[in-house]
């Protein structure tokens, strides 16, 4: 069984480099400290993800994607407004490689007040992925999702599940190109 934490307990695990199942708006997560490369690698190796896929990377406050995204870009109105959108940004020389795809890195504000708490807890966003097996379907029974990542995520965080039935929309800022309705 993997221990469920509030988001207080769970940002300390994840501060220490663990990994946790936690609800968003519409799914379960998986998610850890995206500054943290043995964090990430958990995430890819408990999913079984290719390493050509980057992760999205959630924050409750712009200021959390200082050292990851072009400075330009931090005051943005689109980045700014919440509604459900992901942006694929240009990164900055800061952020950690193991982020990027192709110079660019995807980011989401958030709502969402378990996400929201974990990284105000963190003074962090947080990596985001869907919590399923890579080319397996999504099944949001928690308890399905539990079995299938024992002893591989560290903690499953409580909170409500959002009402979101797709998954967001995600958006090229420079282009405004639509990547995923």
């Amino acid at each position: 069984m993997i221990p469920k934490l509030n988001p207080h307990d769970a940002s300390n695990i994840l501060k220490k480099g663990g990994t946790a199942i936690y609800p968003t708006e519409g799914i379960y997560g998986l998610g850890c400290d995206p500054f943290n490369s043995k964090s990430v690698e958990n995430i890819f190796k408990a999913k079984g993800r290719s390493k050509n896929k980057s992760f999205i990377i959630l924050g409750s406050d712009i200021k959390y994607f200082n050292n990851i995204i072009d400075d330009t870009y931090l005051m943005d109105k689109s980045l700014q407004t919440i509604n459900f959108t992901t942006w694929v940004v240009p990164c900055n020389k800061s952020c950690p490689p193991w982020l990027k795809k192709d110079n660019t890195v995807a980011i989401r504000l958030t709502k969402h007040e378990t996400v929201m708490l974990l990284c105000d807890y963190m003074n962090a966003p947080i990596i985001s992925t869907s919590a399923n097996l890579s080319n397996s379907e999504y099944d949001d029974d928690l308890k399905n999702i539990e079995k299938v990542f024992d002893e591989k995520i560290d903690c499953i965080v409580t909170g409500q599940l959002g009402n979101e039935k797709k998954p967001s929309t995600i958006k090229n800022i420079i282009t405004k190109e639509v990547i995923r309705a």
